[in-house]
């Protein structure tokens, strides 16, 4: 194959999505802001100096609405790509042994190693305990998975067997992130994860194929919350990342909704509130402001988002789209699940929007429903509700009352459920008690807790 013709290949993808964002009136910049990537980077795309990876494309294709042809000139580079490091590495290989192996032995030395499978990538199960190193290696793995999901994903099928079982094992993961450990989450997601991968390689039938993937768009986003949750930016948003490729490819605007919205809580926990906001409200227009689980909790994230830079009106009008999305759920949609919304996590995201707003009073009356709502397994909701309790105990004057309460919070919890955003709140109650009680001997025992397998 000529060289040169796989440069006028991706020269010409880079002017196809040149002439798209120019048609929707788009800068290299909002461009990039967009798909999260870099102005250098959509601008050496649109040069022909870089292709970058399929996730770019797919986010591309998404945003500007390109009716495919970004996608399929992508997938047309890339399979002429494969052909010509195919072709040279079979020359090299002539080139080394022509003269000494026949061809059959030649042939059977190009076969790959299956030891080299990345979809082969299992997590230990005497791993991810939930703390120190036990955890470092399970999110380590859960990162293997996800780079293999993001090159199986669109490479084949599977037969629609067993599909109903697949989503009771989806539901089962989505209610288990109310009440299990991070560790035991990441192991159990990350297992079933590993099995989807395969059966998404096994071709199955179109409609099967867009389940699957849809499951799989909704594991990642659960992987994207379990590492949230331990504080764990960098690769719950390399998580979202893989399920917005999948939930695209799915086709199905409410779990689009769903993985944003998941996508919005990490940029919230970075402290990007610009893109938090900002994804949090594309979740609800790729949704039609339809009301679903991922919408409500779009709304929800998006008024704390406002309420952490002080804009009062605007926190306001987003907890109100809440309430409304909510007001229209039934079934499964108000479950205590990942996949569910209800009122006890309206309340608890209304309370922590007053919270940071300084509106003591109403922030302590939705704490009050929160807490009489919230499920008595529900430790992450429960533990942050009573957290913003104490930071407001501490702002009326009960600064005593607040280090109790956030003493037998964080005591009630074993050192895995405390991990991550709860330590992490908890430590910033500690720094905002008065002096007296700041520096007392049980906030330094507290504080001395809180640093336990950090």
């Amino acid at each position: 194959m000529d060289p040169q013709e796989l440069s006028d290949v991706k020269r010409a993808l880079g002017r196809q999505l040149a002439g798209w964002r120019s048609t929707r009136g788009l800068t290299q910049d909002d461009v990039a802001r967009r798909v999260h990537s870099t102005r250098s980077t959509v601008a050496n795309v649109e040069s022909g100096r870089q292709v970058v990876d399929r996730i770019f494309w797919a986010q591309c294709e998404s945003l500007l609405r390109a009716g495919g042809e970004l996608l399929g000139g992508y997938d047309e580079y890339r399979s002429l790509e494969v052909r010509h490091q195919e072709e040279k590495a079979e020359a090299a290989r002539h080139a080394r042994w022509g003269a000494v192996l026949d061809p059959a032995m030649i042939a059977e030395a190009s076969l790959p190693d299956p030891a080299q499978d990345p979809a082969r990538a299992l997590v230990s199960p005497e791993g991810a305990s939930g703390t120190g190193a036990d955890l470092t290696v399970a999110i380590a793995e859960v990162d293997a998975l996800r780079r293999s999901l993001n090159e199986t994903l669109t490479l084949g099928s599977i037969n629609a067997s067993g599909l109903d079982e697949w989503d009771r094992i989806l539901t089962h993961h989505g209610r288990a992130t109310r009440d299990r450990s991070t560790g035991a989450l990441l192991r159990d997601i990350a297992g079933d994860l590993t099995e989807l991968i395969e059966l998404i390689g096994r071709r199955p039938s179109a409609s099967a194929l867009r389940r699957l993937t849809g499951m799989a768009a909704q594991m990642s986003g659960l992987l994207c919350l379990v590492l949230c949750r331990i504080d764990d930016t960098t690769a719950a948003h390399r998580w979202a990342r893989t399920a917005r490729l999948a939930a695209i490819e799915a086709g199905d605007p409410m779990i689009q909704a769903w993985v944003l919205a998941q996508e919005a809580h990490v940029h919230y926990y970075k402290t990007d509130f610009r893109e938090a906001v900002e994804v949090a409200r594309h979740a609800q227009e790729i949704a039609g402001h339809r009301a679903s689980a991922g919408t409500a909790l779009a709304a929800a994230i998006e008024g704390r988002t406002h309420a952490a830079t002080g804009r009062r009106e605007e926190t306001r009008a987003a907890l109100g789209r809440a309430e409304n999305f909510l007001s229209h759920l039934d079934g499964d949609a108000l479950s205590a699940s990942a996949f569910g919304y209800s009122e006890a996590q309206l309340r608890f995201h209304q309370e922590n929007a007053y919270t940071r707003l300084g509106e003591v009073d109403l922030a302590l009356a939705a704490q009050e429903r929160a807490l009489e709502l919230c499920s008595p397994g529900d430790y992450t909701d429960w533990a942050l509700t009573r957290l913003d309790r104490a930071i407001c105990l501490t702002e009326t004057g009960h600064a005593t009352e607040a280090l109790d309460s956030l003493t037998e919070t964080i005591g009630s919890l074993d050192e895995a459920k405390r991990q991550g955003i709860i330590a992490e709140r908890a430590r910033l109650v500690l720094d905002t008690l008065p002096p007296v009680q700041r520096s007392s001997s049980t906030a330094r025992d507290l504080r001395a807790l809180l640093t336990e397998g950090r």
